[in-house]
């Protein structure tokens, strides 16, 4: 029993010592005084028409924390001392009843009329418990008795009314019913009627509320929802401007590197683009062409450089037989069998002679504009490399795949035009 009171005194304390919100007081302290009416097996005893508790007083008190002016939650503790009169067997049963449970509690006329100005106030609470209780049974010379306490789970429901004095103070009275897990809170199990489980315990109270620290800023329980909800968005609103801020700042840092990269962007723009006039007629626009006189159909890379290859023809001297372009279909870069036999004699060449190198140049015709021919006739280069490298086996470091964009002349879908030319050398 002292672990379990020392137990409910930390927990009070604790809660009683929970910060409240700057702008309201949350806290409120109800002390109670009543009686309690014994619903089990046996007839609690009547004195004419008044409680035998009234003689043994029922007492208790609640610390609740309101989260709003509806909501709030609530920590109880309750003596109960229970006296009941079994007169089959002419046994006199007393229980002393300790319980305590924490409480969900409702304001219904706020929930009901949230701007409500009435000082009265109907509330309620469902909650869950422990009770711990000792007994003696009077006479027990009879009765099989083998302890004199015991525990159980009890299960609060309540209603109370009050009235609001003044800003702190607040008087009501409150109807409470307790159900328990147990049917021997009169000690005596051999007195219990056959099919009932539970014992219940009802207690009627008169109580005093005190709202701390409500003189010095009002308290939630005495707040219209209209004045508490503008302080919660104020709250928000504060957290979010301290967001606001920070995001502020770093948008403007992210600002001044989006305008030096778009800077940079623009000159690479100019760079990488194939538009623009082609002196040379090599495939690399003059602004970023290094060699703007490179003789015609001489191997470039992007940047109009001369590649070192000796011999960049197919039909140079010592290279063999002639090997034919390979052609594509309109608007294609699959391969077809012609293209399949051409690509096989390529490779029979680079796999006779492991010093030879090849740069595989890709054409488009006239039809459609500079960036998708571009496009299509690097891809027609690749597509060539890579049956090379993954069919072929031929290393990826001796093959140049070169799109050199749209053939000017003739200005027509022109299939000779829509092909891939080998060059080979040697470094």
């Amino acid at each position: 029993m002292k672990r379990f009171l020392v137990l409910i005194f930390t927990t009070l304390l604790f809660i009683t010592a929970y910060p409240e919100n700057k702008d309201f007081s949350r806290w409120s302290f109800t002390p109670e005084y009543g009686y309690n009416r014994f619903d089990a097996d046996v007839t609690q005893e009547l004195i004419k028409i008044i409680p035998t508790s009234i003689r043994q007083i029922t007492y208790g008190a609640t610390v609740e924390y309101a989260m709003t002016p509806i909501w709030g939650l609530g920590l109880d503790y309750y003596y109960l001392p229970l006296n009941a009169l079994n007169s089959n067997y002419a046994v006199r049963l007393n229980t002393i009843l300790y319980t305590t449970s924490l409480n969900a509690t409702i304001n219904f006329t706020r929930f009901i009329f949230p701007e409500s100005k009435s000082k009265f106030y109907i509330n309620g609470s469902l909650g869950l418990g422990y009770a711990y209780y000792n007994y003696n049974v009077t006479p027990s010379s009879n009765l099989n008795i083998n302890r004199s306490y015991g525990n159980a789970v009890s299960v609060p429901v309540s209603f109370s009314v009050e009235y609001n004095i003044s800003r702190p103070i607040a008087i009501g009275t409150k109807v409470q019913y307790i159900a328990f897990n147990k049917d021997d809170l009169e000690g005596v199990t051999a007195l219990n009627y056959k099919g009932v489980t539970n014992d219940f315990v009802g207690v009627g109270t008169i109580f005093l509320r005190y709202k701390f620290n409500s003189i010095n800023k009002n308290h939630l329980r005495n707040v219209k929802m209209g004045v508490y909800s503008p302080d919660e968005g104020l709250i928000l609103a504060k957290l979010n401007a301290v967001k606001i801020n920070k995001l502020d700042t770093s948008l403007h840092k992210l600002e001044k590197k989006v305008d030096n990269q778009s800077k940079r962007i623009d000159s690479l723009h100019i760079i990488l683009s194939n538009d623009g006039p082609d002196s040379d007629g090599d495939g690399v626009p003059d602004v970023r062409d290094l060699e703007p006189n490179t003789p015609p159909n001489t191997p470039v890379d992007f940047w109009g450089r001369t590649l070192k290859i000796s011999g960049i023809t197919s039909t140079s001297k010592g290279f063999g037989e002639d090997i034919s372009a390979v052609y594509f279909d309109f608007d294609r870069f699959d391969l077809d069998d012609n293209a399949l036999i051409a690509i096989s004699k390529i490779a029979a060449r680079m796999k006779a002679d492991p010093g030879l190198y090849v740069e595989v140049r890709g054409y488009c015709d006239y039809a459609g504009n500079n960036p998708y021919n571009n496009l299509l006739s690097q891809r027609r280069s690749d597509r060539v490399k890579a049956e090379l490298v993954n069919i072929w086996k031929i290393s990826s470091d001796r093959i140049i795949a070169n799109g050199k964009g749209k053939v000017i002349e003739p200005r027509l879908k022109y299939r000779p035009n829509r092909r891939c030319d080998f060059f080979f050398g040697r470094l």
